[in-house]
Formats: structure tokens, sequence, C-alpha cells
């Protein structure tokens, strides 16, 4: 497949207005956390999924809000949410989305209006603060330099599908789509450390109990001494690539940052 032009496509983009001001309530003072872990995955990808999963089985703290999957990125105005720069599918183009690591005064100016603007969205009391929003894929070493000792979960999943199930969201092409999974992807192979732990969503499908031990113990998340019990949409896990790979033509897609991740593209 010849992919398209990241030059080309990053002129297609416009920046555009942050969010209403009522989602964007930052309180008096910080919410202050032992622990950070972000949760980091394109649109469609299941990070919703691994969300709820983790909140179920693990004591963190979580932000819940009237807003796109409860995504910290819709409630904050320290850097662009997605829809800003082209949303699903294409944010990764820009590189207005791909934020540089903060440094001292900064660092800590930026992390106090981060934790203030989620403090009254968070549910939970729990120490460790999981949050999760699809531009955390190319925000690695900004979040690393405000939240020193912070884990990421890195969710994956089949590039095919994922474009495929986010073509009614974006204004897009799958070949422009499965590119973009590239871009992202990319961005977060090379700034990714002992901090992180990748999962994919295959396996988690394949062997939810198995997976979720291994990401649990990997980020170091203390478990409940009672699951809480997870609402009818995600109690059942199942694997839907078949239903947005069925009709997909074949096609050569040539090496990408999927070959780094386990996907066979043919």
């Amino acid at each position: 497949m010849a992919l398209p032009s990241l030059p080309r496509i990053a002129r297609r983009l416009r920046g555009g207005t942050p969010l209403p001001a009522p989602l964007v309530q930052p309180a008096a003072s910080p919410r202050r956390f032992e622990r950070h872990c972000f949760i980091a995955g394109l649109h469609r990808s299941g990070t919703t999924l691994v969300e709820h999963l983790l909140q179920a089985s693990c004591a963190v703290s979580v932000l819940r809000a009237d807003v796109p999957e409860n995504e910290g990125q819709h409630l904050q105005d320290v850097v662009p949410a997605a829809i800003q720069w082209g949303g699903p599918g294409r944010f990764a183009f820009a590189p207005q989305m791909h934020t540089a690591p903060a440094q001292g005064p900064e660092a800590e100016r930026q992390r106090d209006r981060l934790l203030a603007c989620w403090a009254p969205w968070v549910d939970g009391d729990a120490p460790v603060l999981l949050e999760k929003s699809p531009p955390n894929l190319v925000r690695i070493p900004w979040l690393r330099s405000l939240f020193p000792g912070a884990r990421f979960l890195i969710v994956t999943r089949d590039p095919r599908a994922a474009a495929a199930a986010t073509l009614k969201w974006a204004h897009s092409t799958h070949r422009e789509l499965v590119y973009h999974w590239h871009v992202a992807h990319g961005a977060a192979l090379e700034t990714a450390g002992e901090d992180c732990v990748f999962l994919r969503y295959e396996d988690l499908c394949a062997d939810p109990a198995a997976e979720l031990d291994r990401i649990t113990t990997a980020l170091d998340l203390p478990r409940r001494d009672s699951p809480l019990d997870l609402t009818d949409r995600f109690a059942e896990i199942r694997n839907s690539n078949d239903r947005y790979l069925a009709d997909l033509p074949p096609t050569r897609y040539g090496p990408g940052a999927w070959d780094r991740l386990g996907y066979v593209m043919s």
C-alpha cells in the first residue's frame, strides 16, 4: 500500500477552539496522588474497556464526567484535546499534539494546573490516579516530565480493525486511518521505556484473566478486596475484529509500527 504523505495530511489540519468553559472547572488547589497511571491507545482500540476492568479490580481513582468516555483530555486546558487537531484518526499528524517535556517551575505549574482541572471529576479516594486519553500515545515524554514515576499502559489493536471501526467518526479514508495508527504508535514506540507496559486488545479478549493479572502486576496496581461490578457493556469481553476485517479488500500494507507490535498485515 502506498502510504499517504504526512506533510500533505498535516497541511489539511486546522486547530480548533478549546472546549466550552463549563467542562474546565479547576479546583482552588490540585488534588494530589501518590502515583499516576496513564492509559494510551487510539480511539476504538479497547482503552475504555481496559480502564473499566482496571477500575473494577484495582484500588484506583478515575475521572468521571459527561465527556466522551470520561477522558481527561476533555477536562483540562493545559494542552490541546484531540478534537482541536483533527480528532479521531487524525490528531497524531499534528505536531502541536506531540507535547514537549516541561522542565523546572514550568513542569510544576503545568502539573498543578492539570491536577486542579481534574480534581472536580475524580471518582474514588485511592492514592493512585488512573487516566486514559488517546493523545497520551504521543505525549509520554511530557507526562513523564510532569509525573516522575508514572506508569503507562499502551493498548493496541489490529490497525485494520481499529481503522475500520473509526471510519464513521473520522473525515478520512481507511488508508489514512491505518497510516495514522502507524504514526501514533511509532511515536509511542520511540519514547517507550521500562515504565511502559503493552497490551494487545486481541490478547485481552483471548484470555482476560491472565492479561489482567499481567498488566496489574506490571503496573504495580493494588487489587481491591472485593471487585466492583461491571456494567453490561464491559461484562462480556469479545474480539470484534472479524466484523471489521471481513469486508476489507486484500491489501499490501508494507512495513510499519505494526511489525514491532506483532501484527501481520496481510
